[in-house]
């Protein structure tokens, strides 16, 4: 999350620890993710830092793509590495597969 703009990628876990009817202890984790759009950097018209921000939330989107089509590919590599944003999400990302 960045917090000097409003464009950004917002992640927030909650973990949930809880006690069943039979009184089994539950753990369990809520993510709750919320991805910065992609722009057109020449639409939107911004300019300096406006400009690396766009490129680097595309990228990251991009990224996070290329780790999807990898899953669901079975790849025997997943570039997770490739950006924080899938770095963070690999340990869930890879539970859908």
């Amino acid at each position: 999350m960045n917090n000097h703009s409003s464009r950004s990628h917002s992640v927030l876990t909650v973990h949930v620890h809880g006690e069943d009817t039979s009184g089994n202890i539950i753990h369990s984790c809520l993510h709750l993710v919320d991805l910065a759009g992609s722009e057109r950097v020449d639409k939107s018209e911004v300019t300096g830092d406006g400009v690396k921000e766009a490129q680097h939330i595309n990228k990251s989107l991009s990224w996070l793509g290329d780790v999807i089509t990898a899953l669901a590919q079975k790849n025997s590599h997943i570039p997770y590495r490739n950006s924080k944003l899938t770095l963070l999400l690999q340990n869930f990302l890879g539970l859908c597969n």
